[in-house]
């Protein structure tokens, strides 16, 4: 990419982890990206070996790649390149945003104590139970191994991933260029006390041996 600033630069293509069927989100065996632009698809489904491309079951002319890789190397440029905020959201309509200690949204309320518990574990249980607000994480990204083809987005509502923002931020405030990380599409799986097996795929952002901390301010994009 150029020499645009991160804030500004447009998206090219999303990655996913999982896709739509019926209404019914389904996982993906590997990361699927989505693009509108055709020279995006064919320049990453030649770096990818393995890549499947699809058009013609998305709307709006968008194409489907399926990469085939459950680890994609990505350049994070910056504090700009990662967004968070809290969202409680119901009957179409978004009543709370916030960035966990404060109001973002609506404008009136900007800066107010918004009263969201202050630890993380506190927060899931609030927001399991419908009481509180739930994350929502942007990240814009370049890919390491294609760096001048765009900039590229993942949203992401896993709180496994909100852990790992603190020593993410830590990272891009410490860095004097591009920070180089693995996303990475990570298998969960595990057994309820009634003996139910769950699996399920998410995000993680993989920082070599840099060692998680707990959570602490974020800057945040609003």
């Amino acid at each position: 990419m150029g020499q645009e600033p991160v804030a500004n630069a447009p998206i090219v293509g999303s990655f996913h982890v999982a896709r739509q069927s019926g209404g019914r989100p389904l996982a993906s065996s590997s990361w699927r990206v989505v693009t509108k632009h055709h020279s995006v698809a064919t320049a990453i489904a030649a770096r990818f070996a393995g890549s499947q491309v699809g058009e013609d079951a998305l709307e709006g002319n968008d194409v489907e790649i399926l990469t085939g890789h459950e680890r994609v190397p990505i350049l994070l440029d910056g504090m700009e390149a990662v967004s968070f905020r809290m969202v409680s959201q119901g009957a179409g309509e978004t009543f709370h945003v916030c960035d966990g200690v404060e109001y973002l949204e609506p404008e009136s309320s900007r800066g107010r104590p918004c009263g969201c518990p202050h630890t993380l574990r506190e927060r899931k249980a609030a927001a399991a139970t419908g009481r509180g607000p739930r994350p929502e994480v942007q990240l814009r990204f370049r890919l390491a191994e294609l760096p001048d083809l765009g900039m590229f987005s993942l949203r992401t509502g896993s709180w496994e991933v909100v852990e790992e923002l603190p020593g993410l931020e830590r990272a891009l405030r410490a860095s004097e260029g591009p920070v180089e990380c693995d996303l990475r599409y990570a298998f969960v799986g595990f057994t309820t006390l009634s003996g139910v097996d769950v699996s399920y795929r998410r995000p993680n952002i993989e920082l070599g041996e840099s060692p998680r901390v707990g959570m602490t301010s974020l800057q945040l994009l609003a």
